[in-house]
């Protein structure tokens, strides 16, 4: 029986526009996406002993953590010279059930290259500014 709502992770992709238009980074594996809520927490001694969070409020973030073997020169140029600039670069999300453009920053490049096997890296980024989902 087919399972219904399942997505293929393979068509899960991101890009990103160091300059010159939105490119997708080469050489995914995986990705891992998670949004934050920075909630505000209003408990007192009236609250009966439960916590109680302010609604609609706190600080709302996305983490992304891309795992690469890179298949492109560029691509690997591109995330490092963005990890050492410090500066911010746009990011796009395409997923099947819909697509999430954010402008982020490299938060740490991690490349491992083994003697005799492919260059692969771990990157994170963080966001800065407002989400948007389409």
């Amino acid at each position: 029986m087919a399972t219904t709502g399942a997505q293929n992770g393979t068509s899960i992709y991101v890009s990103m526009n160091p300059g010159g238009g939105m490119t997708q980074i080469g050489g995914q594996n995986s990705h891992s996406l998670t949004l934050n809520n920075g909630l505000i927490d209003i408990t007192t001694k009236d609250s009966a002993s439960y916590r109680e969070l302010l609604v609609d409020e706190g600080t709302q973030s996305v983490d992304l953590t891309l795992d690469l073997t890179f298949n492109s020169e560029s691509t690997f140029a591109s995330l490092r010279a963005a990890a050492g600039s410090k500066a911010d670069y746009p990011f796009q999300i395409n997923m099947p059930a819909g697509n999430m453009a954010f402008t982020g920053m490299v938060a740490s490049f991690a490349d491992t290259s083994p003697d005799g096997d492919k260059l692969t890296a771990s990157v994170s980024i963080q966001s800065t500014g407002t989400v948007t989902w389409y």
